[in-house]
């Protein structure tokens, strides 16, 4: 059995006596290929931090290298998740912004969250405070990072705009609703059902439309005195596209971050031409490549979280084990906000 007794490298080591946990994936497929297990202990590479997690965030972007569906998905045998809260153990020898005890976020590049211990660059990993609680903390990076990526950087938000944030619900989309609305625009929520309308109300959304009722894009026009939304940030793709771009502002942005239905948004050419708009990708895994933007955009991050302009909102929380289920729970839709794991 695998233990993590201390390491060598850094200037100072914790030493534990436990059993090393984790996820792993030995094939790519459905939620049920994630097995809880024993698994090796990661050793900091020279430019890497070992993490003993305390919360594990999880995001949709795991479900889909799990199942292999997405662009750069790793190689099976894999561990899944990218985004991990907790204490550094162990420091690689180039390491110079952190030390053992440091209370960290990290973000891994592609794999390896879902596990007790975690390796991830260090230019990836960022100082948390102790007064945020680890299950908040394990959402304040990947989410907020791509919201805010999406309303500032991708799509140039500006007060009074009319901001349509589809998925509105969800764990980016909370975030967006609140950070649009710090920016002083005007939001319109898109969600499923009455009870995620509710949530991206009192989350602060101006304007809340249930884009299962036929004709939805009628009532965003509606919202905008006929002249639809300005900025639209889309994650669903398929048919919420097209919807989007029928009540989308001449001269508007939209930013496609996601495809939740696993149907791309397709936006004809002559929308673009006659409309005077300008569609933007977002990788955020990509923008966040730019250390110097990531942390500034974490900086703001935290000033929102702890001015109380941002807030969190916890969907779901199970222990590690349980990741199939957190899974199942996030592909049927079923969640709200942010999904935690608690190793």
């Amino acid at each position: 059995m695998s233990r993590y007794a201390g390491w060598t490298a850094g200037s100072r080591t914790i030493r534990c006596d436990h059993i090393m946990y984790g996820i792993l994936c030995d094939q790519h497929g459905p939620p049920d290929v994630m097995q809880y297990r024993t698994l090796p202990d990661p050793q900091p590479a020279a430019d890497e931090v070992v993490i003993k997690a305390e919360a594990i965030g999880v995001n949709y972007v795991d479900t889909m290298r799990r199942s292999g569906g997405h662009p750069s998905a790793p190689p099976a045998p894999l561990t899944p998740g990218i985004e991990v809260c907790g204490r550094i153990v162990a420091i690689g020898t180039n390491v110079t912004r952190f030390t053992t005890g440091d209370r960290v976020i990290g973000r891994c590049v592609t794999t390896g969250a879902y596990a007790e211990l975690v390796a991830v660059q260090e230019r990836f990993t960022v100082a948390c405070p102790e007064s945020i609680p680890a299950n908040q903390a394990a959402g304040l990076f990947v989410n907020p990072q791509t919201a805010f990526h999406a309303l500032h950087t991708m799509g140039h938000v500006q007060p009074d705009d009319s901001v349509l944030v589809t998925a509105a619900a969800g764990g980016v989309g909370l975030c967006a609703v609140q950070m649009a609305r710090t920016a002083r625009a005007r939001v319109i929520a898109l969600a499923g059902s009455s009870e995620k309308l509710d949530l991206a109300s009192r989350f602060g959304a101006d304007v809340t439309i249930d884009y299962t009722q036929a004709g939805w894009p009628d009532a965003v026009r509606s919202a905008t005195d006929g002249g639809g939304a300005g900025l639209v940030l889309d994650s669903v793709g398929g048919e919420t596209t097209a919807g989007c771009v029928a009540c989308w502002a001449p001269g508007g942005r939209l930013v496609i971050y996601g495809q939740a239905t696993g149907v791309p948004g397709l936006v004809p050419g002559d929308e673009l031409l006659f409309g005077n708009r300008i569609v933007h990708g977002l990788a955020v895994g990509t923008v966040i490549e730019d250390e110097e933007l990531m942390r500034s955009a974490m900086e703001q991050i935290f000033e929102q979280y702890h001015s109380g302009q941002l807030k969190i909102h916890i969907g779901l929380t199970l222990p590690l084990r349980d990741a199939p289920e957190a899974h199942r729970q996030l592909e049927a839709r079923r969640t709200s906000g942010k999904i935690i794991l608690l190793p």
